[in-house]
């Protein structure tokens, strides 16, 4: 139908409709007042052929363009929109994306496409050529705005020098060492697990630091003694092969072979145990740190895994070479000296964390330098058990199957498991549970013999 409105206000508006176009005229030297119910020159009549009083469709009032109610800078008196110009959304659009960009045109920008104003451009080869070092530098800005330098250092001595150090190590020589001493294949396999088995532990390391602070710090004397532990396990790898032990053991028949064997798992273990060890306890306050500082975002877990795969890649380049040469003692020498080095670090405490003390609420006194939380194990007594349960099964299935029985160890393994996905069920919330169970069942879907063929 034919709807006729005229808008009088100070600048005189006359909006006319017909099936074509829409024909606006406005005055240049006014601006536009508040509409208002009277008939002052701020009113709005909308007049109809009929007696029916209509309100005006939307697809009529998109068609009207809003540029006469807008100040121009051009001093345009006139527009005229048809069938085939933009909607009002368009039209705004438009106008912000060209009034957006006030950049002189520049030898960077001045081959843009005039006809797309969005086109971005090229980064010039200074961006491209020095991007991985600007890139570096602002990811270690953000990193170190929310982490201690002295954490970080921390960080990078223990995954490059123990995780990726000699922890990487004692995983690349277990197969040649082995394999020098005799040892078949499937018993090969065996001991690798048992060395493996502290890094299973790390829930019950995990509970124990936080519920039994050692001259009141939770994390700094369990790392110093695994530290020791380590050194001690490098130490006798030491003492075991400058004396010559391997060579007797060998001459002497299998039974030497598998005792000596069996005091090689024991240093690896060792060994394993302080990676284990550190790596909990690195992975618990960076955790806590996050928790605080949500916006840190995954920068630090990047950065961790960064310093592990380079201490690993520079350790797999010399381990191969130096037990095919039969170096074994080197090799203990080098383990000993990467062992050591986050010893200092963590005495002087570069570990973030508070000391606590006996008068905290909770708080109870064990023997002399050691606390108990109380307050903490009672509050979560079931999940601390049940983390405790899964972090001590894992070693002692290992022994049980290298050195008992094989059958007996895999029928333990399966009623233990069966045991703690009922129990996870019953304590923790659903999505945990679910994300458990998803876990053992990938695992035991995913059967690898890469390490058994390895021996070949």
């Amino acid at each position: 139908m034919d709807n006729n409105f005229s808008i009088s206000s100070t600048p005189s508006l006359e909006v006319e409709e017909d099936s074509s176009r829409i024909n606006i005229s406005r005055n240049n030297n006014h601006t536009t007042s508040s509409p208002s119910t009277t008939s002052s020159p701020s009113s709005i009549n909308f007049q109809h052929p009929s007696n029916n009083t209509t309100l005006p469709r939307m697809d009529d009032i998109n068609r009207i363009d809003p540029s006469p109610l807008i100040s121009s800078q051009d001093g345009d008196s006139s527009t005229q929109v048809t069938d085939d110009d933009m909607t009002y959304e368009s039209y705004e659009q438009e106008l912000i994306n060209s009034q957006g960009s006030d950049k002189p045109t520049t030898a960077a920008n001045s081959h843009t496409n005039e006809d797309d104003p969005h086109t971005l451009t090229p980064p010039t080869w200074h961006d491209t050529f020095f991007h991985p070092f600007t890139s570096t530098k602002q990811f270690f800005s953000d990193l170190s705005s929310f982490f201690s330098w002295k954490f970080l250092s921390w960080m990078a001595v223990q995954q490059c020098f123990i995780s990726g150090g000699v922890f990487a190590l004692v995983m690349a020589l277990g197969l040649p060492l082995f394999k020098e001493l005799g040892i078949d294949a499937s018993r090969q396999q065996l001991y690798m697990t048992l060395i493996s088995a502290p890094w299973a532990m790390k829930p019950f390391i995990g509970v124990a630091s936080d519920l039994f602070p050692i001259r009141g710090y939770n994390k700094r004397y369990f790392a110093l003694y695994s530290i020791l532990i380590g050194l001690v396990g490098c130490c006798v790898l030491l003492g075991l092969y400058q004396s010559g032990s391997a060579q007797v053991a060998k001459s002497a028949g299998p039974d030497a072979v598998r005792n000596f064997a069996d005091w090689i798992v024991i240093c690896f273990t060792a060994v394993s145990y302080e990676a284990a060890t550190l790596d909990i306890l690195g992975e618990g306050k960076y955790s806590e740190i996050m928790r605080k500082y949500p916006q840190s975002g995954s920068s630090i877990i990047s950065f961790k895994f960064g310093c592990s795969l380079l201490g690993s890649i520079i350790t797999q380049s010399f381990v191969g070479p130096m037990s095919d040469a039969g170096y074994f003692h080197v090799l203990f020498w080098i383990a000993l000296m990467l062992s050591i080095t986050p010893f200092y670090p963590t005495l002087v405490g570069w570990i973030p964390e508070k000391k606590r003390t006996k008068d905290e609420p909770g708080m109870t006194k064990l023997c002399a330098g050691c606390l108990f939380d109380k307050g903490s194990f009672q509050e979560k007594k079931t999940p601390f058990l049940v983390i405790t349960a899964c972090g001590l099964a894992a070693p002692i299935m290992a022994a049980v199957t290298t050195y008992a029985s094989l059958v007996i160890g895999l029928a333990v393994s399966a009623v233990l498991l069966l045991a703690f996905t009922f129990a996870t069920y019953l304590i923790f919330p659903r999505t945990f549970f679910l994300v458990f169970l998803s876990i053992v069942l990938t695992y035991c879907s995913n059967i690898s013999i890469g390490s058994g063929l390895s021996y070949f």
